[in-house]
C-alpha cells in the first residue's frame, strides 16, 4: 500500500502543470469599428511543452471585443476569448517559433476613437 501511494505521488509530480506567466502591456488607439491585431513573441520554454490551459486577467474597455490567438507562422492554432480561464480540450504543443496575437475589434460605433490600454497577465499552464 505504501509503495502504491509513493508511486502515485511521484507520478503526479511529473504530470503537474507549470504556470508560465507572461506580462503583456500594449497601448493602441482604436477608431470606432476598427479591427486590429497586436502581435507578441513571448519567451517560450526551452524545451517543447504542451499547453493544457490558460488564463488571462485584466481590464478591457466596454465595447472592445478581444480574442487571444496562438499562431505558428501563418497557421492559426488557437483562438479563444480574452480575460477568461480555459482548460483546452486537447493539449497544444508550443514551440519557440510561435507567437501570440490579440485580435481587437472596437464595436462602440459612437466613439470617434478610444485609447485602449491593455495590462493583462497571461498565465499559460504547460506540462513539464
Amino acid at each position: 500500500m505504501r509503495l502504491i501511494c509513493g508511486l502515485l505521488c511521484t507520478v503526479s509530480l511529473f504530470t503537474q502543470a507549470a504556470p508560465l506567466d507572461l506580462l503583456w502591456t500594449s497601448e493602441k488607439l482604436l477608431i470606432a469599428g476598427q479591427q486590429s491585431r497586436l502581435p507578441h513573441t513571448p519567451q517560450w520554454p526551452a524545451k517543447q511543452a504542451d499547453l493544457i490551459a490558460y488564463g488571462m486577467t485584466g481590464v478591457l474597455p466596454q465595447g472592445v471585443n478581444c480574442q487571444l490567438e496562438l499562431w505558428l507562422q501563418q497557421e492559426l492554432l488557437l483562438s479563444l476569448p480574452c480575460t477568461k480561464g480555459y482548460l483546452l480540450k486537447r493539449p497544444v504543443r508550443i514551440t519557440p517559433g510561435m507567437r501570440l496575437e490579440l485580435y481587437l475589434h472596437n464595436t462602440n460605433l459612437f466613439s470617434p476613437g478610444e485609447e485602449v490600454v491593455l495590462r493583462n497577465r497571461l498565465s499559460l499552464d504547460v506540462t513539464e
